[in-house]
């Protein structure tokens, strides 16, 4: 298995690791919010999401479209893409789940200089990336005793 080549920086959760696949993740079980407006990584999200055995509520492609996802379903993690359709930015929904206490990572194509500050120390994973490491990097945020 190849090890991980991305660095998700977050208090010291590190995707370091390899990807240890279905049934070792923390994420088995666990209600994931994917908002991506791309298709093809979405699709590729959810599949790296269902191979730990995580439930996907989306791919959500708007703020609109992912806040609903949130009003219909509880959600244990959210992995958000930062520039969604028509220029929308996620940051939102990304409040939203931080006053929840929800974990969540940001993988986007575009820069982390856009990251408002009290977001700034979440997870950032450039694209294009592994969608394995930013499945791990989410299964560190929701159960660090496991990393």
């Amino acid at each position: 298995m190849q090890p991980l080549s991305h660095y998700a920086r977050y208090r010291g959760v590190v995707a370091t690791k390899p990807w240890k696949g279905r049934g070792l993740s923390s994420l088995e079980g666990r209600t994931v919010l994917v908002v991506e407006d791309d298709p093809a990584i979405g699709l590729d999200l959810r599949m790296a999401l269902t191979r730990v055995g995580a439930v996907i509520v989306g791919p959500a492609g708007s703020v609109a479209a992912a806040f609903a996802a949130l009003a219909d379903q509880a959600v244990d993690a959210a992995i958000l893409d930062i520039r969604l359709k028509n220029n929308e930015l996620v940051f939102a929904v990304a409040d939203a789940l931080a006053a929840l206490r929800i974990p969540f990572v940001f993988a986007s194509g575009r820069s982390a200089a856009l990251m408002p500050l009290k977001h700034s120390d979440r997870p950032f994973f450039d694209k294009p990336f592994q969608s394995a490491e930013v499945v791990e990097a989410l299964s560190q945020l929701v159960n660090p005793s496991r990393a």
